[in-house]
């Protein structure tokens, strides 16, 4: 009996080592995947930035475009646009269409850019959250 009890014994250690393996396999796993997470979110928050920078300059000048064309909306009255119409001043009111155009075209730029910094602001948000995580 004693021959069985020690193949028993075997065969339990054998699949307790075979567990604990995986268990340490898996605990290595887990700390190796918030590190590659954290990289991959580090990543994405570089790959924003970079964005966000190279588009700057452009949505600055967009919002110029639209600051302008506000003003220009403000001077613009009903009555010119009704006076237009009713003498068929076609140059003016052609222009005022290519301008609103422009307008629009500015504007779905200028929203495009807000959802890049905004896609940046995110990501850094949760980079902070994992970096104070980190430290406690």
């Amino acid at each position: 009996m004693s021959a069985k009890v020690d193949q028993l014994c075997d065969q339990l250690r054998d699949r307790l080592n075979t567990i604990e393996g995986r268990l340490q396999s898996v605990k290595a796993d887990m700390k190796v995947l918030p590190k590659q997470a954290e990289k991959a979110l580090r990543d994405k928050l570089a790959e924003a930035r970079t964005r966000v920078q190279a588009r700057k300059e452009r949505v600055d000048q967009t919002w110029a475009k639209l600051k302008a064309r506000a003003q220009e909306k403000v001077t613009e009255t009903k009555e010119a646009v009704s006076e237009w119409k009713a003498k068929r001043e076609t140059r003016k009111l052609n222009a005022r269409a290519d301008l609103a155009e422009a307008y629009a075209a500015d504007a779905v730029d200028f929203a495009a850019a807000s959802i890049e910094e905004a896609e940046e602001a995110i990501l850094d948000a949760a980079v902070a959250r994992m970096d104070a995580d980190a430290a406690q």
